[in-house]
Parts: structure tokens; sequence; C-alpha cells
């Protein structure tokens, strides 16, 4: 066994599973959660809305701490910590009295989240198996069902809940901790170098911002429009949701993908496909059905491209930490463009701008691809 390896075991991968589907129900029921906000902390709902941008703001805190955290230590001693400070931000939240300690218990919980994003990914993308982008698409998917499970789970319980809701979560954040245990190794970092991003990583890094726009921007516009070209309101939001389960539904569908074929055909064909299913969007009848074409198409890009970086920089997790702050960003970034333009030029544009911004993804992974035989 490689100390510059990284091992996971079936009790460690469920764990990292585990992990996601956390992850994604608390991220997936902010939004519901608002409401019930306002009425918990009597405040109004833009003041409930910043917490979203609290806990974006603590997960990028994460990532950069992550980021030079890995590279000293062993695999499981951020996952573990990461976890036991996402476990105690859920009970910070749960017990939270006012409104200014809900928030530093939710920026506590987007630090756990942030530095658990990163360092899940990476431990996959770097370990030991033939078959990576195929398992880090299935954990991430986990992820993706947490995120459309959560508002179900709001509905359900949050008004008579709110507090045993986030206990449980602290709970299972506990349960976790034994299996993260399990993981074994490091990440490889190549000595000798300043660990600055080269020309390859850089494009990748735009690459990813732009992605993040594309599935965050489309999320958060699609029921707009969709109302816009005739839907009803209850339809449109049942279609945004048919757009996440797409998500999922594609990433565990490459698990079936063969291994024989390289990563960066998977992520380039789902770029080009996801720009030609967003331009067919502006047609309002085949509105609908692009949009789950996209979510479809780009379900594989986010995991399968960071094991590309991966395979392509084997020495050195280094190169693939450089995407998740530009994930961060991309988040924070990218829908608030997209809505200065959309308010310009009117929501019924709002196909084709996203669909601008994947030519600049499908661009950017092409120019990774040509770029890849280069040092970076």
């Amino acid at each position: 066994m490689r100390p510059d390896r990284v091992f996971l075991d079936r009790r460690a991968i469920v764990s990292i599973g585990g992990t996601f589907l956390l992850m994604g129900l608390v991220v997936g029921a902010y939004g519901p959660l608002l409401e019930h906000l306002t009425r918990r902390f009597a405040v109004s709902l833009p003041v409930a809305g910043a917490t979203i941008s609290v806990h974006f703001a603590g997960a990028l805190v994460g990532v950069l701490v992550a980021m030079r955290a890995m590279q000293k230590t062993p695999a499981r001693s951020t996952v573990i910590a990461a976890t036991a400070l996402a476990g105690l931000g859920c009970l910070a939240v749960s017990v939270a009295p006012t409104w200014p300690a809900f928030l530093g218990a939710v920026f506590l919980l987007g630090l756990g989240f942030g530095a658990l994003v990163i360092a899940q990914n990476q431990l996959v993308a770097y370990s030991e198996g033939r078959r990576r982008a195929a398992l880090l698409s299935a954990l991430n998917s986990a992820y993706s069902a947490g995120a459309v499970g959560g508002p179900i789970v709001v509905a359900a319980y949050a008004a008579g809940h709110f507090t045993l809701l986030f206990l449980g979560g602290a709970a299972v954040a506990l349960v976790l901790i034994p299996g993260h245990a399990r993981i074994s190794g490091r990440l490889p970092v190549a000595t000798g170098s300043p660990g600055r991003p080269g020309l390859l990583v850089l494009i990748f890094v735009c690459a990813f911002a732009l992605y993040v726009g594309i599935e965050t921007g489309t999320g958060g516009w699609m029921t707009s429009h969709l109302e816009s070209v005739g839907l009803a309101s209850a339809q449109a939001a049942t279609l945004t949701s048919g757009f996440f389960l797409a998500l999922v539904t594609g990433r565990v569908l490459m698990t079936l993908m063969p291994a024989a074929i390289p990563d960066g055909a998977v992520v380039i064909a789902g770029s080009a496909v996801a720009t030609l299913s967003l331009l067919a969007a502006s047609i309002g009848a085949l509105a609908p059905w692009a949009y789950i074409v996209t979510g479809l198409a780009i379900a594989p890009i986010f995991p399968t491209g960071i094991v590309w970086l991966a395979k392509l920089r084997p020495g050195d997790s280094r190169a693939t930490s450089w995407l998740f702050p530009a994930v961060s960003i991309g988040g924070i970034a990218g829908p608030g463009a997209i809505g200065l333009v959309i308010a310009g030029f009117g929501v019924r544009w709002a196909p084709a701008v996203l669909a601008t911004v994947a030519v600049g993804m499908s661009t950017a992974f092409w120019l990774a691809n040509r770029a890849s035989s280069n040092p970076g």
C-alpha cells in the first residue's frame, strides 16, 4: 500500500455516499425552509434568504482550508474533522435562539460541507481502481437525490419538528464518522513545485465555473421561462424537479459506462449535447423536453471532469483542488450574472443566455483536451 494513494473499502464508500446524501438533503431544504425561518425568528423573507449566501460563504472558506489541510495530513483526517464540524453545525442550527446565532450556525455548517465537498471528491478521484469516474458519478447522484428529497422532508416535518430535523442531521453525521475512519492513504502532492495552477488547470477551472453557472442557472430560471411560454406554475415547478431528477438519473447511468470510453470524450459529448438542448429550449413546444435532456447531458460533467483532470495530473492532487473554489465562485456569480442579462432582455431569452454559457464551457473543455498533452 503506497502512502501517496487513497484506498477506499466498501464501508468507507458507503459512508462517503451517506455524507453526500446528507449534504444534498440539507442544501436542498434551504429554499423551502425560508418561510419557516421568517416565523421562527421574526425576520422578513429577503432577510431569511441570506441563509443560502451565508452557507455558501462558509463553504468557500471550508474549501480553501481543506485545500491546505489535505496536502499535509492523512486522507481520513480532513473528512473526519469536516464531518464532525458539519454535525456540530447541525446541532447549533437546531438550538439557535436568535437570528444572528442561527446565521453563525449556518456558516459553521457550510464550513464543514465545503471541506467535505472537496475532500470526498478528491479522495475518490485519486483512489485506486479503474472505475473511478463511475463511482464518483454514483456518489454525486446521492447528493442530487438528497437535493430532491430535502424539500419533501421540509414540507412534511419542518413546521412542527424543525429542531428534531437538524438534531437528526447531527446524529447522522456522528454515525458516519467510523466509516470515514476506514479511509487509508493520502493524496499525492508533487514535491518541489509551488502548487500554482498551470495552463491546463486554469482551462479546467474556467470550464467548471461555467458548468456550475449552467446547472444553477438552469435550475433557477427554467421555471420562470416555462411559465413565460404558457405553462402553469405547478407544471413548470414539476418540470424543474424533473431537471434535477435527470441529473440524478444521468449520474446513476454513468455507472454503466464502459471504462474503455475516455473521460474527456464523455465530458465533451455532454457539453455539446447540453448546448444543443438549451438552444432547443428556446422553442416553446420543445422547452420542457429540452430541459430534461440538458439535465441528462450535464449529469456526468462534474464527477467525470474531476477524474479526467486527476488522470492527467496523477502525481499532484493540487491540480484538481483548484476546481472547487471555481465551483463555489461559479455558484455565487453565475446565476447573478445570467440574471442581469435576462433582466435586460426578458426571461424568454433565458435558454439562449444559458446556451451561450454552454458554448463557452464546451470550448473550454475542447481546449483542455487539446492542451492535455502539454505540461501544465
